[in-house]
């Protein structure tokens, strides 16, 4: 028997932590793909959103990137201050907008380093806002472990324009653009974990090809928004993506003196760039990840009681009620992600993400011609062929098919922009 499910209730994250979707339950979607929630994805070798597009781009590049480890934190703050940190330059926007994110989380984090009164009072009030910027957000960034991002905020406070540019106002307009859209923010900061499982409609031609692919992530916000319709006002769940760098040009430089010496990189900004600061395609695949893995926190336990047994399958529809937006952190404008064909994005897409499992699991590390690559000397490739449901396939054709598929999901790819200043 085939049923049709819709979004029950959306799991906080804390709720989602007691209430894990069943290991037995497969959401299927138009017979597709299932989505299935999983506890430790750590046995499947999984990979993530930014693992899968940056060997989009460049297999080589990110091969080496994965050897690489990633700096631990301090153990101790240290106040450093030096005149020529910047060189003149601007800070690597990645940096800010991480110290910005991380800052809008504090000012969400339930059971965090400030009290719920004290976030309600700095989400609703400007000059407290900006009061607490300038006074306690050093120290709480250090209560919360974050000792590189101290360090960091303790330069910019150091530069007053730098400051105010950088931090004060892109809060005080996030604060702004809550107060008027009246949206609660459900999660900050929530990581997720799924199992994509393909079934014999995802491939088209290909009826046999199975498999599935582990995936992780996290999202940076999750909201119900408040939507106001014909004098009605319903809610509808968003996933928000906060970004520093959109319309803004980045040009390569020799390392910066100084603390974050490497990490800064010098932006113009200029009329053409402004216009078109909209998301890349890139951006549009990040955001139907995170459709795919949203899919995880709904509720179907009360449904599969209703029931009165074990489901192996839901079904559920492929229109769901949820926004997906890029939201701009440099002049607070957003972007919501609206597929010309979302059913044709969605399975383009589902069909780019197993392709390039495939490839990059078997250790295919070709250089992209017109990437611009550290490595000059040419690299042997090693093209194995890889099992694919009943078929062999070489590592080389299923990333010419992953490239086949990311470009179906391009010509899918539309914006809607919109801004509350």
């Amino acid at each position: 028997m085939k049923h049709t499910t819709n979004t029950l209730s959306i799991l906080t994250a804390s709720q989602a932590a007691t209430q894990p979707i069943p290991q037995y339950v497969s959401l299927n979607y138009a017979d597709l793909f299932k989505i299935q929630h999983i506890r430790n994805p750590f046995v499947l070798n999984p990979v993530s959103y930014s693992t899968l597009a940056s060997y989009l781009e460049c297999p080589c590049c990110s091969l080496e990137q994965r050897r690489k480890r990633r700096p631990k934190e301090p153990r101790q703050f240290t106040m450093v201050r030096q005149q020529g940190l910047f060189s003149g330059g601007e800070p690597d926007p990645r940096l800010v907008g991480t110290l910005l994110h991380t800052l809008i989380n504090l000012l969400h984090e339930p059971k965090g380093t400030l009290s719920e009164e004290q976030q309600a009072s700095l989400l609703t009030h400007p000059s407290e806002l900006v009061d607490f910027l300038h006074t306690e957000a050093l120290g709480a960034l250090q209560a919360a472990g974050k000792l590189r991002l101290a360090m960091f905020y303790a330069e910019l406070c150091a530069h007053e324009g730098r400051f105010y540019t950088l931090i004060i106002h892109p809060l005080l307009l996030y604060q702004r653009e809550l107060a008027i859209t009246g949206a609660t923010v459900l999660a900050t900061s929530e990581r997720f974990q799924l199992k994509l499982l393909s079934t014999r409609h995802t491939f088209e031609g290909h009826t046999d090809w199975g498999g599935h692919v582990g995936l992780v992530g996290e999202f940076d916000q999750v909201r119900m928004q408040r939507l106001e319709q014909g004098g009605s006002v319903s809610q509808r769940p968003a996933i928000i993506e906060f970004k520093k760098g959109l319309g803004v040009r980045k040009r390569k430089d020799e390392p910066l003196p100084g603390l974050f010496a490497g990490l800064a990189e010098k932006q113009e900004r200029d009329e053409k760039y402004a216009a078109n600061a909209q998301p890349n395609e890139f951006h549009a695949m990040q955001l139907m990840v995170y459709w795919l893995a949203f899919q995880t926190r709904w509720n179907v336990l009360d449904y599969i009681k209703t029931e009165k047994g074990m489901l192996e399958d839901i079904r559920m529809s492929l229109y769901q009620e949820l926004d997906l937006i890029i939201y701009n952190l440099n002049d607070s404008c957003q972007y919501r992600l609206c597929p010309t064909n979302f059913q044709s994005a969605l399975q383009a897409m589902t069909n780019c993400i197993f392709y390039l499992d495939w490839a990059l699991k078997s250790g295919y590390a070709v250089q992209a011609p017109d990437h611009d690559c550290a490595k000059t000397s040419p690299l042997a490739v090693p093209n194995p062929r890889i099992q694919v449901g009943n078929a062999m396939l070489t590592s080389e054709e299923c990333y010419t098919h992953a490239q086949a598929s990311f470009a179906a999901f391009k010509n899918t790819i539309q914006w809607e922009a919109f801004s509350f200043r």
